[in-house]
């Protein structure tokens, strides 16, 4: 045995040596290079540019901001032209027609005129001025109402891109994550094919039983499976990553690493203070918590009486070729609710209610973050410490590996014992690869979760987009 042992371990290192060199250098494991690199910040600006979601959440901003232009409108005047035609013998209509015309003499106060008039034309216009001054609080609370709601919808903008650029990290640290799988199994293979060819040499010399190659040949085999689909895996993370931003989901890149591990050490407390400060859902429900209010002003307002001024200036001919007559008219309208069913106080009641169910729903909503948040924060914590174990269980598999594969070189091992060794490495490694994307998701969230994450990239995206 020792004698073998020393004559073929030249073939033994000869191996190890290639087998090194295979797997030095796993960058550009998936075939990537001379593609257009793509950073994270790079994904985050696409997704920003173009991701379906955030151009709806940008219309519905832009429609709460022409609203709040509509609602300030109802403090402006109006201005009205009216315009009509009559042809009458109406007595009543036919005597106020001459008059508005300036076209009245003496004879028409004849009886007989008066009772049986001629037919008459009329052409009118009417230039009819409206400014409001009070009603029941209807211009001012809608004013509030629209400016609260364009304040809920820039909110909702932030909500939507905060959601869309963790969907985005998520899909791009997938796509890493598949990458690596992809490279972890190119160099399991390599491995899986160095022992089969040891495994060969020591049968051929007829050390070893053809269990042993056929052993090794089955575990390369069952590598090649397993890379087969993570090559198409990696494809398929990359149409998921070009989906959350928006571009055509057939585009390859060269996906820049990014750091999956997070040095932050703050406490609980520090990520609950910053949830309730920067959280959109908070303060979206602190916003429709003053809607309520203002509703309910508006509720009681109805008691009060509208009032407003007019005035309208009027011309009339009796056909389009002559100047006829002209008026003005100034008047003061007011009208004072006495009773109205008893509706109006159903309303305050009804109004009431909505301000206590929205009172309700910022309470639910926020103790619903701060168990968001402290979900959030564990799971980091948990992350944290995952990563730690399984890059520790990395170093003592390859550890395990070596010794058993300098061991079975030299006869002191079956082959299941170094293929076991094998399988081991790959899938601790593949674990270790899982936690540190899990590591990277759990700072994300917990960012997410307090209403910080991508806040810069997006306040400057969104100060952009409106210059």
């Amino acid at each position: 045995m020792n004698k073998w042992s020393n004559k073929n371990r030249p073939w033994f290192f000869a191996l190890l040596f290639l087998w090194m060199l295979c797997t030095a250098s796993p960058a550009g494991a998936t075939g990537d290079e001379g593609l257009q690199p793509l950073s994270l910040h790079d994904a985050f600006v696409k997704a920003l540019e173009n991701n379906p979601m955030l151009q709806q959440a940008q219309a519905t901003t832009k429609k709460a901001d022409a609203q709040v232009g509509q609602a300030f409108s109802a403090f402006l005047p109006k201005v009205n032209l009216d315009l009509g035609y009559m042809h009458t013998n109406n007595p009543v209509m036919s005597f106020s027609n001459k008059l508005n015309q300036a076209a009245f003499t003496q004879a028409d106060f004849q009886i007989d005129r008066l009772n049986h008039p001629d037919y008459r034309d009329n052409w009118e216009y009417k230039f009819v001025f409206m400014q409001p001054i009070f009603n029941q609080g209807q211009e001012y609370i809608g004013y509030k109402t629209s400016k609260l709601a364009k304040a809920i919808s820039d909110l909702g903008y932030s909500q939507t891109a905060q959601s869309v650029l963790f969907m985005v990290e998520q899909a791009y640290c997938q796509a890493l994550l598949a990458e690596e799988k992809v490279g972890v199994l190119r160099t399991a293979y390599k491995t899986a094919s160095l022992h089969e060819t040891l495994a060969r040499r020591r049968y051929e010399a007829g050390l070893v039983l053809k269990s042993d190659l056929l052993s090794a040949q089955v575990q390369k085999t069952k590598v090649e499976r397993q890379l087969f689909k993570a090559e198409s895996d990696y494809l398929i993370a990359l149409a998921a990553l070009n989906n959350a931003m928006g571009v055509d989901q057939g585009l390859k890149w060269h996906i820049q690493r990014i750091d999956f591990e997070s040095s932050d050490e703050r406490e609980l407390d520090y990520w609950l203070k910053i949830a309730k400060e920067h959280r959109p859902e908070y303060q979206m429900a602190q916003k429709q918590l003053k809607i309520a209010d203002y509703l309910h002003k508006q509720a009681l307002f109805k008691f009060l009486p509208s009032f407003n001024l007019v005035g309208i200036y009027q011309g009339d001919r009796q056909n389009l070729a002559y100047f006829g007559g002209d008026s003005w008219t100034l008047m003061a309208n007011m009208t004072i609710n006495i009773f109205n069913g008893f509706g109006d106080r159903a309303g305050v009641s009804a109004a009431n209610a909505d301000r206590q169910r929205a009172a309700a729903r910022l309470r639910q909503v926020e103790q619903a973050i701060e168990l968001e948040v402290r979900q959030a924060y564990y799971r980091f914590q948990t992350a944290k410490k995952q990563l730690k174990v399984a890059r520790q269980a990395v170093k003592q598999a390859k550890e395990s590996q070596k010794i058993l594969r300098n061991r079975y070189s030299n006869g002191l091992a079956l082959m299941v014992e170094l293929l076991s060794a094998d399988t081991t490495v790959k899938e601790t490694s593949l674990e270790e690869a899982a936690a540190r994307f899990d590591a990277r998701l759990a700072w994300s969230e917990l960012r997410r979760k307090a209403g910080v994450l991508g806040q810069d990239i997006i306040v400057r995206f969104k100060d952009k987009a409106q210059r």
